[in-house]
């Protein structure tokens, strides 16, 4: 059966964290089932697959081409209710901004769809599964922390509901990089 590509997201992947949460994540988490790696979402929903053209990937090369690189610390657990289990970046500035100024790039494209004023900037290892589960991930996983990470780049994947669906389509660098 063909597999339908009919969302993207923009994401900051964060491999670093594979090891600690990747175990937690491939049992806990549908958005790792569906192909998409342990990552901090800058914008989802965003363009259909089949709207992804060079003015496109012009004008998002364009913007973070003007974003230093950066580091973020994840020292900390939390929720989202008792639903969502995450990793906290801190700080999570850059990726506010991120967010807000891609909603002014493209704002045809509301983050979270619009359900929220200003969302969280987070790293997912567990949505909706039992909340015995997600504890137990967040018991494991912070007495492994804190771990710090550096964000040199932006995906934009795009998939579908299907097991494996999510694929990178372009990898965008940011700009100045720091060391």
């Amino acid at each position: 059966m063909e597999q339908t590509a009919d969302k993207s997201a923009l994401i900051v992947p964060v491999p670093e964290t594979e090891d600690l949460v990747g175990r937690w994540r491939a049992d806990l988490d549908p958005g790792c089932i569906r192909g998409i790696p342990a990552h901090i979402t800058v914008l989802f929903p965003f363009a259909n697959p089949t709207d992804f053209d060079d003015t496109l990937i012009t004008t998002l090369t364009g913007y973070f081409l003007s974003i230093d690189s950066f580091e973020v610390e994840f020292s900390a657990l939390a929720w989202f209710e008792n639903r969502v289990v995450y990793l906290e970046p801190t700080p999570d500035t850059e990726f506010r901004k991120m967010t807000r100024a891609l909603g002014m790039l493209f704002p045809q494209y509301l983050p979270y769809g619009g359900k929220f004023d200003e969302p969280t900037p987070h790293l997912t290892v567990g949505d909706g599964a039992p909340f015995d589960r997600l504890q137990e991930a967040a018991t494991d996983i912070n007495q492994y922390l804190p771990l710090t990470v550096k964000v040199e780049c932006v995906w934009l994947m795009a998939g579908g509901m299907d097991p494996n669906s999510w694929t990178l389509r372009h990898e965008f660098a940011l700009g100045r990089q720091t060391f």
